[in-house]
């Protein structure tokens, strides 16, 4: 098969050898014939001579297609004699991009079916353009419409500054479902104009009058009365020197307008409801009118609508626009001919294959005012085929639509309609079947997903926005050529055109680091917008449970996210930063079955968001200084924000990507390929109970005091009286044997909740005095649980020659994050070097515990001599740890999960180091770090009286019951988190109704469960208060704890400020 095309450029001898060197920009027309194993190039020179390059395609590693541009480049394989700086390529120009890269994939195909060495390299897509999956966020390069330098931003603190007065303000997004730029849009399409309601209007040549209107037309704004002709001003665009919107919204409302200045000094003002929606359709109208006048330069700066391109990226850099492409705006039957008002009509098909009736009907009348504005506000126009409502099941009939692509002061859409008769040009009713919002297109598809399917016609494409994926098909390659370089033109030129309302996301807090979001079930809302994310939530307090909006991220505060998946459950990891000073981040994990769209969504936000800033830019100051010229070299890149590099062959270390991971992030489930490990149900409920797996008979727990002041009352103050609480000593050198996995799956911690396991040593070998008072001796002082266990350890000793550099100060800083997080969410992230991963899932009944690890290996090499251990010289647990990975292959992944249970209050919590050989790097890796697993992970929360709080609080006064400590954090102090660490990693009930409790004053109170047990054979709990005043301005607070055991007082301190610092 041969195709007409262009050589454009080249580089590597493998086709310069052929057509000679510095091939750049060179547009030498050529043949290009497709064979089974090459591709030949082929230049006729004269009549008789021609010259040809041979393209094996064994030698094509990488492959780039720009649509919009018909143009390919392919990347190949570096020769012998090819120069070491400049990889090998060449960049050709085709009369038909989409129908050539249908020829190449079946070539390369057909190629690798019969050679199974040989790997088809994955096509990238340059542009709106992308392949079976979306593109890389800000991988793409898109157009600029400002003369200013690509990528050109703002300083961070100065756009977040702009979006949230923005978003408070004129630019607050409308309810889903309820943009007023849609009927803006709409009347520009039937009227040609649009009309705004004028609230105040000042000026020496107005007369006062009420209910006004101004109009706003391609020529002119025109005031007056609204239903009449009468009494009419017009300002032609010719006449008004400059204008600006005034934008009061953020201050007071109602207060915001236009204000225009006109050649002869006077100055008018009109007071208008919506100054976005007025301030847009002036800006398309003014601009447009600039540039049919040659008054290019003397377009609005700032302004987002009505623009022309300034520069593009094709494959060979940043270039000035090419010529747009030239719809048809005539009016077309089915079988493309032009229809003439009294002329046949051809009856349409209502599908593929169905035959015409033989009823012939009459094109009905024009509508007269729609057709002096019909070539303005139409782009291009045809016929499409889409997939209808009408079928059984997935067998959807293909219906043939009459399609229009508009362009309007709010930007492009392409509506259908059942027939080309009920579009405006023939009817003042609004017929549309649908409406696609092209400011909304996320990326565009040449070839569907679906043209694989039998049922789905040939030439078809998809067009995927923020709400929905749109397949349409034309009805030849050209049709399909046609209609995506329209579409692609007119989303290019939405670049900086935003979306008025929010996108709802119902989403359930899996991680949540403060605590405030309810994370068992889907009562969250993300509000998804122009200028950041809103995250609500019910609020309890008000009577009616609406909503509140407990955070506001602008987009400059996302420093990454991530896709997460187990068990076909999708989430979306989230790390912003806290506040403006982009030096504390928090990190939140949403789960919602929509998640790829949701991650779409921001992505898309964020790209809107950038063209924006970049745009407002030209209004400041200074802000042209140094600009240069397009010259058709490569630009700069497009700037992510904070930093983040969008070059491929040189990512920066925090580029922001959006990749799917196989994480046990959501449930933690253990896999049930690996025997050793019992799987279980998590029903994200450990108050409750909910334990038990169907499959396994549920085992009778230990009976569980329901009221903690009662027999065994943690503080030992019985009915607030003295009381005598026995010890007895339990000796724990020994660890319980490891669980064993029942057939068909465990209930949770099974082996732990069962009576307690007998130690190997008798009770009565260790004897401990048991006082008549418990406030007279402290049972801990002479450590009745004995010695710590010894940790068990798995891997073989392996000497290496090349240790591998430790964690940098900013690892360091994200796992002590991942640490505090895991403590409040019971799981996440725990340690990641690059090549190893491994997350958590902490399960905590009483004084029990299970701790589930998931080794995952990111490198595609082998880790071998892998060595886990867990370290506990404290002596606050004891455990059993069952046996881990002594090695993970390339992308591998393994499970381990370690029984423990709280014996005494000590401190710090235990450690886990690891260590392993990078097969790749040659690297021994060695790392500890503090388990998610304190002291305080094992308090269970008390809800008291203010009363009782308090009578409790004055009764523990004794010697060492009490430790008190001024903590300054390096961090601002915010009162809010204190509020919310309280209740997450400290695990206390919160306090109220005492007399100087506050918003900087909190109190706390909780139970710590201990196995250690009574002579009686009941467990020891410890009763914990807490205090803590806070001082904001000297940033720094105040920790107050009691307890009734001097050991657990200076263990709880020790914990709190490694929490709380």
């Amino acid at each position: 098969h041969s195709f007409k095309g262009e050589l454009h450029s080249a580089s590597g001898n493998l086709i310069c050898a052929t057509f000679g060197k510095n091939i750049k920009f060179a547009k030498r027309p050529i043949t290009i014939i497709c064979k089974s194993s090459s591709m030949d190039l082929i230049e006729e020179v004269g009549i008789t001579n021609r010259k040809q390059a041979i393209v094996p395609y064994a030698l094509i590693n990488g492959i780039s297609w720009d649509h919009g541009n018909s143009e390919v480049k392919f990347d190949f394989t570096k020769g012998e004699d090819d120069d070491d700086e400049t990889p090998p390529f060449v960049i050709l120009t085709l009369s038909n991009s989409v129908e050539f890269e249908g020829e190449v994939k079946l070539r390369l195909n057909g190629l690798a079916s019969t050679n199974r060495g040989i790997k088809i390299p994955s096509p990238l897509y340059f542009g709106m353009f992308a392949g079976a999956t979306k593109p890389k966020p800000f991988q793409r390069k898109r157009p600029n419409l400002s003369s200013l330098p690509s990528g050109k931003l703002p300083p961070l603190a100065e756009m977040r500054s702009q979006a949230l007065e923005l978003h408070k303000g004129a630019y607050r997004p409308c309810p889903q479902g309820e943009s007023r730029r849609m009927s803006i849009a709409l009347q520009h399409i039937y009227e040609g104009c649009n009309t705004f309601q004028v609230i105040s209007a000042r000026g020496s040549s107005l007369p006062s009058r009420s209910d006004s209107t101004i109009v706003i037309n391609d020529e002119c704004i025109t005031f007056g009365p609204r239903g009449s002709n009468d009494n009419r001003v017009e300002y032609l665009f010719s006449d008004i020197t400059d204008w600006n919107a005034v934008d009061n919204e953020s201050f007071r409302s109602g207060e915001s307008g236009i204000n225009i200045t006109l050649s002869n000094d006077e100055s008018v003002f009109f007071g208008v409801s919506f100054i976005r929606d007025v301030k847009h359709t002036l800006e398309y109208f003014w601009n447009r009118y600039k540039v049919s006048v040659g008054q290019e330069k003397e377009v609005k700066l700032g302004s987002t609508h009505g623009r022309p391109i300034m520069s593009v990226y094709t494959l060979s850099g940043e270039i000035p626009p090419p010529d747009p492409p030239v719809g048809h705006c005539e009016v077309i039957d089915q079988d493309g001919i032009v229809v003439r008002p009294g002329g046949k009509m051809v009856p349409r098909r209502n599908s593929i294959g169905q035959i015409a009736a033989k009823e012939m009907k009459v094109v009905p009348s024009e509508n007269r005012e729609v057709k002096r504005h019909w070539h303005k506000v139409v782009l291009h126009q045809g016929w499409l085929l889409k997939q209808g409502g009408v079928g059984v099941g997935t067998a959807k009939s293909w219906i043939k639509r009459y399609f229009v692509l508009y362009k309007t002061s709010q930007g492009h859409f392409l509506v259908y309609y059942s027939d080309f008769t009920e579009c405006p040009m023939y009817t003042t009713e609004k017929n549309h079947r649908n409406i696609v919002d092209l400011a909304k297109a996320t990326f565009i598809r040449p070839g569907s997903n679906k043209s694989d399917s039998v049922d789905i016609p040939a030439y078809c494409f998809d067009i995927v926005t923020t709400e929905r994926e749109w397949t349409l098909c034309a009805e030849s390659q050209e049709n399909v050529l046609k209609w995506l370089k329209l579409i692609n033109f007119a989303v290019d030129a939405d670049v900086a055109i935003l979306a008025d309302e929010e996108l709802l996301f119902k989403v359930k807090p899996k991680v949540d680091p403060l605590g405030i979001l309810n994370p068992s079930d889907y009562s969250t809302t993300l509000k998804v917008s122009a200028n950041g994310i809103s995250v609500c939530a019910p609020d309890v307090t008000r009577k009616d449970g609406s909503d509140r909006e407990y955070y506001f991220w602008v987009y400059t505060d996302f420093f990454k996210w991530s896709l997460l998946s187990q068990g076909g459950k999708l989430a979306l990891l989230v790390n912003v930063f806290a506040d403006s000073s982009f030096s504390r981040r928090n990190e939140y994990i949403f789960r919602n079955k929509e998640a790829v769209r949701l991650a779409t969504a921001i992505e898309y936000f964020i790209e809107k968001f950038m063209s924006v800033m970049h745009i407002r830019l030209e209004t400041q100051e200074g802000a042209f200084d140094d600009v240069g010229d397009v010259n058709g070299e490569a630009g700069a890149p497009t700037a992510g924000l904070h930093g983040i590099s969008v070059d491929d062959d040189a990512p920066h270390e925090d580029e922001i990507d959006l990749q799917l991971v196989e994480e046990n992030l959501l449930d933690m489930e253990i896999s049930p390929a690996i025997p050793a490990v019992p799987s279980y149900k998590h029903d994200n409920d450990f108050a409750a109970g909910s334990f038990v797996t169907p499959s396994v008979p549920a085992r009778p727990a230990p009976a569980v005091v329901a009221d903690p002041f009662g027999d065994d009352d943690p503080f030992g103050l019985g009915p607030l009286s003295a009381a005598t609480v026995p010890a007895s000593a339990v000796n724990t050198a020994s660890r319980a044997p490891a669980p064993t996995a029942p057939k068909g799956g465990s209930t949770l911690l099974d082996d732990l909740l069962m009576d307690p396991i007998p130690s190997s040593t008798a009770a009565s070998n260790v004897t401990i005095n048991k006082p008549s008072d418990v406030f007279g001796s402290d049972p801990f002082g002479d450590d009745p649980f004995g010695s710590s266990p010894t940790s068990l350890s798995s891997g073989l000793g392996q000497k290496v020659e090349k240790p591998a550099p430790p964690l940098t100060p900013f690892q360091q800083a994200q796992h002590k994050s991942w640490l505090t997080a895991a403590l409040a969410a019971n799981g996440g992230p725990f340690y990641d070097d690059g090549v190893l991963q491994v997350t958590s899932k902490i399960e905590i009944r009483g004084s029990q515990c299970r701790l589930s690890l998931a080794y995952v290996n990111n490198s595609p090499g082998t880790l071998s001599d892998l060595q886990v251990s867990i370290a506990d010289p404290a002596g606050l647990i004891r455990f059993e740890l069952g046996v881990g990975p002594t090695s993970l292959p390339g992308l591998g992944r393994h499970s381990q999960v370690m029984m423990a249970e709280c014996i005494k209050p000590a401190g710090p919590g235990p450690s886990w180091s690891v260590s392993y050989l990078d097969s790749l790097s040659l690297q021994r890796r060695s790392c500890t770090l503090p388990l998610p697993l304190l002291l305080t992970s094992f308090i269970e929360p008390l809800a008291l009286s203010g009363d009782d709080f308090s009578a409790r609080w004055q009764m523990l006064v004794g010697a060492g019951q009490e430790s008190q400590e001024i903590l300054k954090p390096l961090r601002p102090l915010v009162p809010g988190e204190v509020q919310a660490a309280l209740v997450t990693v400290l695990r206390l009930g919160r306090i109220n109704g005492i007399a100087d409790s506050s918003e900087y004053v909190i109190y706390g109170a909780g139970s710590l469960r201990t196995g250690a047990v009574t002579s009686t054979g009941e467990k020891i709990n410890v009763g914990c208060l807490a205090k803590i005043e806070m001082n904001v301005q000297a940033n720094a607070m105040r920790v107050t704890l009691r307890t009734l055991h001097p050991a657990a007082t200076a263990a709880l301190l020790q914990a709190t400020k490694f929490l709380l610092l």
